[in-house]
């Protein structure tokens, strides 16, 4: 058996090293180039158009065209069918300069928005506007731990103390970073002024992201009578319409007002664990005093009835 899987061990790797060899040859350059718009310069995914003269362009540039930007010639209502065929089938290479990744137009498409060697602006600057940063983004959670030290950490929870000003306009008024169980964790905390409520989220890059969990513990600094703890499932980073998500922690701007402390400010942790850790709550069964309080009314019940009887 051991041999067996050593065997398939070194079949797929030197699968890898003849489709890696074979990804590098100028034929294979040259396919690539065949299946590039002329005019847009991007991979062509079918539909591909021709003009009269068998020049190809991609669906959007078409969409944009009233003739051939090569030859000024009308478009042809034939299909290249065999090159949208290889355009389906090519394994086309992320075009972000450095990353190794070759894949199909599909699962390219997919790559492309998480792909690590993509150029990004610090996001920090966004929230804060005070960083000019710019680089790969597989290169940005450093830059963070170097320049931000105070918005990120590598444990599953952070500690704040935010002082409140009742002139801030922007949305968003605090972003920290959290990168634990392997991943890297966005957290958002927003003041919707409009809805007279506070939000705090967390962010994912994890499809399963619901198999994460984070806490908002709202607290005052010697007052332990005084707390808001809220837990909620993470969230998927690709998700859009996370802002309008139910799974969100909403708490009336009041409530948290009524935890400022003598410096006006808040102070929360936001906790990061795993679902799987979480231990099951069981249906509470009933207390004695309930079962006790059923009976009364049973015995006040029937001491009515005996009493008319009567």
């Amino acid at each position: 058996m051991a041999g067996s899987n050593a065997e398939h061990m070194l079949n797929q790797l030197q699968k890898g090293v003849v489709l890696s060899t074979l990804l590098e040859t100028d034929h294979y350059e040259s396919l690539i180039k065949e299946l590039t718009c002329t005019k847009c310069n991007k991979y062509m995914k079918p539909p591909v158009h021709l003009c009269v003269d068998g020049h190809s362009i991609c669906g959007p540039c078409f969409e944009k065209s009233y003739q051939c930007h090569v030859c000024q010639k009308e478009f042809s209502l034939i299909r290249p069918m065999q090159l949208e065929s290889l355009a389906n089938k090519i394994l086309f290479p992320c075009t972000n300069g450095g990353c190794p990744k070759h894949a199909t137009l599909s699962v390219l498409e997919r790559h492309m928005p998480s792909c690590q060697y993509r150029i990004i602006n610090c996001f920090m600057a966004r929230v804060y506007g005070e960083c000019k940063w710019e680089g790969r983004a597989g290169d940005w959670m450093d830059h963070c731990f170097v320049d931000h030290k105070q918005r990120v950490t590598e444990l599953p929870f952070i500690t704040v103390k935010d002082r409140w000003d009742a002139k801030r306009m922007e949305p968003v008024l605090n972003y920290f970073l959290m990168r634990c169980y392997e991943k890297v964790f966005n957290v958002y905390q927003i003041y919707d002024k409009r809805g007279g409520r506070m939000m705090w989220t967390v962010l994912v890059n994890d499809d399963n992201a619901e198999k994460f969990y984070y806490e908002v513990d709202i607290f005052l600094p010697n007052v332990p009578a005084k707390r808001i703890v809220y837990r909620r499932p993470c969230k998927c980073e690709k998700d859009a319409d996370f802002l309008e998500h139910t799974q969100n922690v909403y708490i009336p701007v009041e409530n948290v007002f009524s935890m400022l402390d003598e410096d006006e400010s808040t102070n929360f942790t936001i906790r990061i664990g795993e679902v799987e850790n979480l231990p099951l709550l069981e249906t509470p069964t009933e207390s004695e005093s309930i079962i006790l309080l059923h009976q009364e009314e049973n015995t006040h019940e029937e001491k009515e009835e005996n009493e008319t009887l009567e």
